[in-house]
C-alpha cells in the first residue's frame, strides 16, 4: 500500500466540469479499461478514466476496480463532481471496492483511479445493483509510492534520500519510475550516479522481477536491456548496493535499442555493506582503548555520512565477550551514536541513551575486534559540529530515563530544544504537536528526531484525537518505509492488546479499532518494528470498525 494515499479534497474544484471525458457505464456490465499517460490527472499527479451511470433513489450498488498493473483507487461522485464515497482497497490488498445507497435518482460519475502518481496500466471496473463478495487478491507486492514516469527516449535526473522507502532485507533507499513500452519493442535503461554505487531492478505487476543489474553500464553504473513480452507497463527500482542508506543524485535514462553492457569488476566504490561510499584518508583512524576517556571535535573537515550529518570513526579493540560502555557526551551539538564491527549482525545505535542527551550503548562484543565507533549527530539541526567525549569504560551501566533539552549553542552547535522523551510504549502522553480528527487521513515523516523509545529503540510520533466515551473509531497506519506498528494512549487505557497492533491492516501495515473508554484527548503513536526504522507514513482514523486484513507481511520486495 502507498504511505503517500491522499485526502481528496472534497469539492467541486478537484474535478473537472466537462462531461466531454466520461464514457458511458452500464450496470451489471465489466470494462476493461486502461490508464495511459494522455489521461487526465488529478491535483496529486494521478491519472483516472471518469464513467456516467443513471442510478435509482435509494439503489444500492457496488463498485470494484481490479488490476495487477497499479495499486487501484475508486471515487464516486454526483454530477457536479462532489464525491460521495472513495475508496482505496476495500476489495481486499491492492483491489478498490465500495458500497453505496444513492440518495436521489440522477446522473452519477465513477472514477477509475490509482493509488500512486504516474501509474499507468490494465484495469477492470464493474457496478452492479445490490451487494456482492470482493474480488481475492492474494498478493500487493510492489506497489507503492512512485517517483514519476520516465518514456523510451528520455534522461531524468533525480535523488535517493532518508525520505525514501526503504528495503529492510538489505536496508537500502529505492525509487520506483513506471515505464510505459509496447510489445516487443527492445530499450536500454542506464542508471547513473556518482555517489553511489547503483544497482537496477525492472519488474512488473506485483512486484514480478524481470531482470537486474549492478555494474553493467561501466564502473558503478546499471545498465539493463531488455525486449518488452507485452504491452503492460514495467516498473524500473533505482536502488543501490554496498552501502547501507546510501543516498545521493543519480540520472535515469531509457534509450530505443540494446546497447552493450560491460563485465562486472571495475567498480570504484567500496564493497562493504555498512560504510559509506567515501574513501577515507589513513589520518582519519583514531583510536581509544577501554577504560579510556577522550575529547574530539567534530568539524566541517570530517567525513560527511549519506544523510548529510558529519561522522568522525574511532577504531578499538576487546577480549571476545567482554562487556563495556561507550558514552558519547556534547555540549555543542546533540549526538547519535553507531558502533560496527565483527559478529554485529543487526544495526547498532543510539540517541539519547546516556544522561541528558548524551549517547550511551552497552552491550557484549562477541570478538575481538577491531570494532568502529562512529561519532556522528542527529539529522537537524542540519550539519552540526563541536566538540565531544568520548568514553568506554569495562561493564554495563543502563540506560539513563531524564530528558534531553539541548543547549542554545551558536555556530554549528545546536539551534533548538527538543521537549521530553517517552520511554516506554505505556508512557503518559508527550503532548505531540500533530492532530487528526474522525475522517481524515493525515500524511507524516518518522524520522531519527522523533521520540526514541528506549524499551525496544523505536522511534515513535504521537497524534493527538479527541474522543467520545463510547465512540468507536478505526485507525489505519501505513508505509513502504517500515513495519508499521500502532498504539493509543490516553485516559481510561492502562495498555493491553485492544490498544495495540502490529499487521491487522495487512502488508506490513497497522489497523486499530478502538472504542474510546472516556471522553477526552488521546494519542494514536506512530511507532515501528524495526529498530531505528524511520520513513513517510499516512495515518487515518474512521468511524466505526473495519475487519482485519489477511494479507501477510512481506517487505523482500
Amino acid at each position: 500500500m502507498s504511505a503517500a494515499r491522499r485526502l481528496l479534497v472534497l469539492a467541486l474544484a478537484v474535478f473537472p466540469a466537462g462531461l466531454a471525458s466520461q464514457i458511458p457505464l452500464t450496470l451489471g456490465k465489466t470494462i476493461t479499461g486502461r490508464l495511459v499517460p494522455s489521461d487526465p490527472m488529478f491535483n496529486d499527479s494521478s491519472h483516472y478514466k471518469m464513467y456516467a451511470f443513471v442510478g435509482g433513489r435509494g439503489d444500492t450498488l457496488t463498485a470494484e476496480l481490479t488490476s495487477t498493473d497499479f495499486d487501484a483507487n475508486l471515487l464516486l461522485a454526483d454530477a457536479s463532481g462532489n464525491v460521495l464515497r472513495k475508496d482505496d482497497d476495500g476489495g481486499g490488498n491492492c483491489n478498490a471496492r465500495l458500497q453505496y445507497v444513492l440518495p436521489a435518482a440522477a446522473n452519477y460519475r465513477l472514477y477509475a483511479n490509482s493509488s500512486a502518481r504516474a501509474e499507468l496500466g490494465e484495469y477492470h471496473l464493474t457496478i452492479v445493483k445490490g451487494t456482492r463478495p470482493a474480488v481475492a487478491d492474494s498478493s500487493c507486492r510492489g506497489f507503492g509510492r512512485v517517483a514519476g514516469m520516465i518514456q523510451v527516449g528520455q534522461t531524468v535526473t533525480g535523488r535517493l534520500s532518508d525520505e525514501d522507502p526503504l528495503f529492510l532485507s538489505d536496508s537500502t533507499y529505492f525509487q520506483r519510475w513506471v515505464l510505459p513500452v509496447q510489445l516487443n519493442q527492445t530499450f536500454t535503461v542506464d542508471l547513473i550516479s556518482d555517489d553511489f554505487d547503483a544497482y537496477m531492478r525492472l519488474a512488473r505487476g506485483h512486484d514480478e522481477k524481470l531482470v537486474d543489474n549492478d555494474d553493467g553500464g561501466g564502473g558503478c553504473n546499471a545498465r539493463i536491456v531488455y525486449t518488452a513480452t507485452d504491452d503492460h507497463p514495467l516498473r524500473v527500482i533505482v536502488n543501490t548496493v554496498g552501502a547501507k542508506r546510501a543516498t545521493g543524485r543519480y540520472t535515469l535514462r531509457v534509450s530505443d535499442g540494446g546497447l552493450p553492457t560491460e563485465p562486472k569488476g571495475n567498480c570504484r566504490f567500496s564493497a562493504a555493506t555498512t560504510a559509506p561510499t567515501v574513501q577515507r584518508r589513513p589520518t582519519d583512524e583514531h583510536t581509544i582503548t577501554v577504560g579510556q576517556s577522550v575529547t574530539g571535535q567534530l568539524t566541517t573537515g570530517d567525513e560527511l555520512f549519506t544523510d548529510t550529518t558529519y561522522i568522525q570513526r574511532w577504531s578499538f579493540t576487546t577480549t571476545p565477550g567482554q562487556e563495556v560502555t561507550v558514552d558519547l557526551a556534547s555540549d555543542e551539538f546533540e549526538p547519535f551514536l553507531m558502533i560496527e564491527g565483527p559478529g554485529l549482525t543487526e544495526f547498532v545505535g543510539d540517541e539519547h541513551g546516556g544522561p541528558g542527551c548524551a549517547a550511551r550503548i552497552s552491550r557484549t562484543f562477541p570478538q575481538a575486534g577491531p570494532y568502529t565507533i562512529e561519532v556522528n549527530t542527529t539529522t537537524h539541526p542540519v550539519r552540526q559540529t563541536g566538540h565531544f567525549v568520548l568514553s568506554i569504560t569495562q561493564g554495563h551501566k543502563p540506560d539513563v530515563n531524564d530528558a534531553c533539552t539541548p543547549s542554545q549553542a551558536v555556530g554549528g552547535g545546536l539551534q533548538v530544544s527538543q521537549g521530553p522523551l517517552v520511554h516506554a510504549r505505556d508512557a503518559q502522553p508527550s503532548g505531540a504537536g500533530h492532530s487528526i480528527d474522525v475522517g481524515q487521513s493525515m500524511q507524516g515523516q518518522l524520522t531519527r528526531n522523533d521520540v526514541l523509545l528506549k524499551s525496544d529503540s523505536t522511534y515513535a510520533q504521537a497524534w493527538t484525537i479527541h474522543g467520545r466515551q463510547g465512540q468507536t473509531v478505526t485507525v489505519d497506519l501505513e508505509s513502504d518505509g517500515f513495519d508499521a506498528y500502532l498504539f493509543v494512549r490516553g485516559p481510561g487505557i492502562s495498555g493491553g492488546r485492544d490498544y495495540q497492533d502490529d499487521d491487522s491492516g495487512g502488508n506490513c501495515n497497522a489497523r486499530l479499532t478502538v472504542t474510546f473508554p472516556e471522553t477526552g484527548d488521546y494519542e494514536l503513536v506512530v511507532n515501528t518494528q524495526g529498530k531505528y526504522a524511520t520513513g513517510a507514513f499516512s495515518i487515518s482514523v474512521t468511524s466505526g470498525s473495519k475487519p482485519k486484513s489477511l494479507a501477510r507481511c512481506s517487505r523482500s520486495g
